[in-house]
């Protein structure tokens, strides 16, 4: 008995001071004492009479009531010099004190030393108090695996341990895993922390991980005992909007008024913007009139995302509309508001009015004049009219006022300029953002050919990265952009890694231009790792990114893996877009699958994903171009409804679809409605009808429609120069059955509109002489500059009329001006090699030229040889091909067999039949004609809709 009052005596001698608000009272300290005593008399007692399981739990509780951790200590040795050995609870119980009280390490001391070493079994107790002393040694992996085995056991984890690792996985965005262990210790009618439950829902809204957090709403009430705060309301309510869930996000406000909260401004104009980002208008505007039923302040902000809403969907008319209103109520214009505007003007095409906005700004409003996004909308639009002096004018009035381009700009210029001349446009955008963005003039960059230009480039980006990172960011784009144009993978992705290293934070569209210049380079498989690799880098796919991979997979014909993208995209909680979807459907209607492309509508559809004008549009064109006219015509109704009036887009689909498909009354009538409604015909639609007379043999017309774009206005452009010279050399080439449809001369009648119908030249008689090949083409080289395209179908028309030596000069004269020669270039020079019998030209042309061949230059090699009667070397020929995975399309098998039977060598042609039937299957039985390809490379990205 005079040990245990000794040991008494120690353990209130020990005790610290306590920071209790309450004054100390010396009577209550006695009395703490005096029952700290009784409970080890007690200890010795049980003990005595041999309750040593009651004894241990006295312990246990005596443990957990110390306020010190000697205090504790003590305890524990008193039991054990007392002949009571600690089980698993009086372990934990200490272990718990210690980490509790801040010595962690002396708690895993007594668990290697006092626990493990002596046998005894850990329970849900020490494992418990392990997860505590683990997450403050930081030692998370290990916690995780303490509270997992007292799960595993079936045990119930204390709230505050299990919260602890919820809160470590929080910290490290990994909320799906926190979800899982509240779900996991739920169920075992456990709980976390009301703070911790708060954080984790917070985290899962922040991450889109709504159906998890909808799964916490009932716990969370039931904890708080009262409606959600406020803070968490808003927290699921962001989430919605984040995750594109406009209609939940817009339940909810009901939810909270019905709690008696106050929906602010902030969320009304979230949501807002949420639905003009799905093109619902209508439930945007309806949401814009119930704020300003509650009396909610209507801002500049506010305005600006319905005006956009309404630019973007392509309904300008109700987008000027709000602007009016915007001006009537006296709500500041700011420089976004005059950018919404400005290229909705410059969308409709009225560009020299968008000029005048841009010039004659309103008072009070920032300075337009150094708006770098104002000033690529116009360029782009002068350029689209026709306009490449205006463009370039305002191109050099920007860097001349100290305007900073970007990434948006560049591209615009590439768009512009010849090709082949990448890293010099973006030489010069680098030197504009040095010069008017990081405050440094630098001397010019001479031009000494292109040997060193890359090493320019490098300097300059590395130059922006060392003054500005943002800047950096945007230069990096260009640079990528430029060589992803040349389709050079493998530097761009070089500098990508080189920027990262200092420091600099790459914008999204680098990682896309690499990315889509993956897909053409045809590396598909090495998708996975390069997205792998760059998300070390930092990058997070975003939907542009999803839309170029859906993009490209359809291009591919791929379109189970372009749905399996969007699943994807779905179950990661990101909206598909309705560009995705568009292009699908495209996809889909021009391979002639307007059932799945409808049922591919109506999935967007369902999914809440209102359709824009281009989605219609191509919807539009399935029909069209499938003889569908009827059903093409009623959602032509609709877009109508949707959209006031179609656009110059919706009525060049619909006109070229009616005369397509033989109805030219039709599409005159909806020609008469284009013209009434202020729209006139555009390049597009000209050249759809001229390349669709052509295909019917009548080039007459087709020269006539030609003609008619200069008298109303209307620039050639290389698609229609292209478009035309194709067919002329087909004529030229072969004598086609003339197909005369009835009704075209009421068709050029209404496009000539009030002038009299024009006469047919009488040159145009002769389009099958070479003289006025010659003409043509003289014509082209001095209205505009050629793309590569275009100097292909240059080249053809030399050949076509026999003149070689001039084909070659223009060849020579297009590699001076940078313009790199294609697969199709020498191609159409050795078509005319073997035309004129000279086989042995067209083999050094072989293999004198830089490019890698394709299945249409060793087609037409083979054939060639064939003709000229060399059946071993065509056989040969037809082996290297092989070799290098291209095979012969079922033309070229064909007449390799036939050379081989006429020659006598029936063994080879009996020992090459099965090799034929073997890759039947992979046989491309596409036509080899080169002209075919050339001419729909540089026409597909504009009329894949017509």
């Amino acid at each position: 008995m005079l040990k245990v009052k000794a040991l008494c005596h120690r353990l209130v001698k020990s005790r610290k001071a306590t920071t209790c608000a309450l004054p100390s009272d010396p009577s209550s300290t006695s009395a703490s004492s005096d029952h700290r005593s009784r409970c080890l008399s007690l200890i010795v007692n049980l003990r005595r009479r041999g309750l040593v399981d009651s004894a241990r739990e006295v312990t246990r509780r005596v443990i957990d009531g110390c306020s010190s951790t000697s205090e504790a200590a003590l305890v524990a040795d008193f039991a054990v010099t007392n002949g009571i050995e600690l089980d698993s609870r009086c372990c934990g119980a200490l272990i718990r004190k210690l980490t509790e009280m801040g010595q962690p390490e002396s708690a895993e001391t007594f668990y290697n030393q006092r626990v493990l070493k002596n046998g005894v079994v850990p329970d849900s107790s020490v494992l418990d108090s392990m997860v505590l002393c683990l997450v403050k040694l930081r030692r998370f992996d290990e916690a995780r695996s303490c509270l997992d085995r007292v799960l595993a056991n079936g045990y119930v984890p204390s709230d505050n341990a299990c919260s602890l690792v919820v809160d470590e996985l929080c910290n490290q965005g990994h909320y799906l895993e926190g979800y899982l262990y509240f779900e996991q210790v739920k169920a075992r009618g456990g709980g976390l922390r009301l703070w911790c439950c708060k954080r984790l829902f917070k985290g899962l809204c922040g991450y889109g991980h709504l159906d998890e957090a909808v799964g916490m709403l009932d716990t969370l009430c039931e904890m708080t005992r009262m409606p959600l705060p406020v803070n968490l309301y808003k927290s699921l309510f962001y989430g919605f909007c984040t995750r594109g869930c406009a209609a939940e996000a817009e339940a909810l406000f009901d939810h909270m008024e019905a709690d008696g909260y106050f929906v602010d401004k902030v969320m009304y104009t979230c949501l807002m913007r949420e639905y003009c980002k799905g093109n619902d208008m209508t439930m945007a505007m309806r949401l814009y009139s119930r704020m300003v039923e509650k009396g909610c302040e209507v801002d500049t902000y506010i305005f600006n995302t319905l005006i956009h809403g309404f630019v973007k969907l392509g309904v300008l008319d109700k987008g000027r509309v709000m602007f009016s209103q915007m001006m009537k109520k006296g709500v500041r214009l700011n420089v976004f508001t005059y950018h919404i505007m400005i290229g909705s003007y410059c969308k409709e095409g009225n560009v020299d009015y968008a000029l005048r906005l841009f010039e004659n700004i309103a008072v009070g409003v920032e300075d337009l004049s150094r708006n770098v996004h104002c000033y690529t909308n116009l360029i782009s639009a002068f350029h689209k009219k026709g306009g490449l002096d205006q463009a370039l004018g305002l191109l050099m009035r920007m860097l001349d006022n100290g305007v900073v381009p970007d990434h948006i700009t560049y591209f615009v210029l590439l768009k512009m300029l010849p090709k082949y001349h990448e890293l010099k446009y973006a030489m010069v955008i680098l030197q504009a953002i040095v010069d008017n963005g990081c405050g440094v003039i630098s001397p010019a960059v001479i031009d000494d050919g292109l040997e060193n230009i890359e090493v320019k480039v490098e300097s300059l980006l590395e130059e922006v990265a060392g003054k500005n990172a943002k800047l950096a960011a945007k230069g990096l784009a260009v640079v990528t952009t430029a060589l992803c144009s040349q389709r050079n993978f493998t530097a761009a992705l070089s500098r990508i890694k080189k920027m990262v290293n200092l420091g600099c934070t790459p914008l999204p569209f680098s990682y896309n231009s690499v990315i889509k210049c993956l897909f053409q380079e045809g590396l598909i498989e090495d998708l996975g790792s390069l997205v792998n690799l760059i998300q070390e880098w930092g990058f997070v796919p975003d939907p542009d990114t999803y839309l170029i991979v859906v993009n490209e997979l359809c291009k591919n014909n791929d379109r189970d893996a372009a749905f399996a993208v969007v699943d994807v995209m779905e179950e990661i909680g990101l909206r598909p877009t309705v560009a995705i979807y568009s292009s699908i459907i495209g996809s889909l209607g021009r391979q002639g699958r307007v059932v799945e492309a409808e049922e591919t509508f109506a999935r967007m559809l369902e999914s809440g994903i209102q359709p824009d004008e281009i989605a219609y549009m191509i919807m539009i064109n399935a029909y069209a171009r499938n003889a569908r006219i009827n059903e093409a015509n009623e959602l032509v109704e609709e877009v109508v409804k949707l959209f006031v009036r179609p656009s110059s887009f919706t009525y060049t689909v619909l006109i070229s679809g009616f005369v397509k498909t033989g109805m030219i009354e039709k599409g005159c009538e909806y020609l008469d409605k284009m013209v009434e409604d202020g729209l006139s015909p555009n390049v597009v639609l000209y050249t759809s009808l001229i390349g669709h007379f052509l295909k019917k043999g009548d080039f007459k017309f087709s020269f006539t429609l030609f003609g008619l774009m200069g008298e109303n206005e209307v620039k050639h452009d290389h698609v229609a120069y292209i478009t035309l010279l194709s067919g002329l050399w087909r004529a030229m080439a072969r004598k086609r059955r003339v197909f005369v449809e009835p009704g075209k001369e009421e068709l050029l009648r209404r496009l000539l509109q009030t002038n009299p119908v024009a006469s047919i030249p009488s040159s145009l008689c002769n389009y099958r002489s070479k003289s006025f090949a010659m003409e043509v083409i003289g014509k082209v080289k001095t209205s505009l500059v050629p793309n590569l395209y275009l100097h292909n179908a240059i080249i053809t028309g030399y050949c076509a009329a026999g003149r070689l030596d001039e084909a070659y000069n223009h060849l020579h004269s297009m590699q001076k001006e940078g313009v790199v020669p294609n697969q199709v270039t020498f191609t159409i020079l050795m078509k005319a090699h073997i035309k004129a019998g000279d086989v042995e030209s067209a083999i050094a042309l072989f293999e004198d030229s830089d490019c890698e061949p394709d299945q249409v230059m060793y087609s037409t090699l083979l054939k060639g040889l064939c003709k000229s009667e060399r059946p071993r070397d065509a056989l040969a020929l037809m082996l290297e091909m092989q070799k290098d995975g291209v095979y012969p399309n079922r033309d070229s098998y064909e007449t390799l067999l036939q050379c081989l039977c006429h020659s006598g060598l029936t063994m080879e042609a009996t020992c090459l039949l099965p090799r034929v039937l073997s890759q039947r299957n992979r046989l491309s039985f596409s036509g080899s004609d080169s002209s075919a390809r050339e001419l729909s490379s540089p026409t597909g990205n504009r009329t894949m809709h017509l």
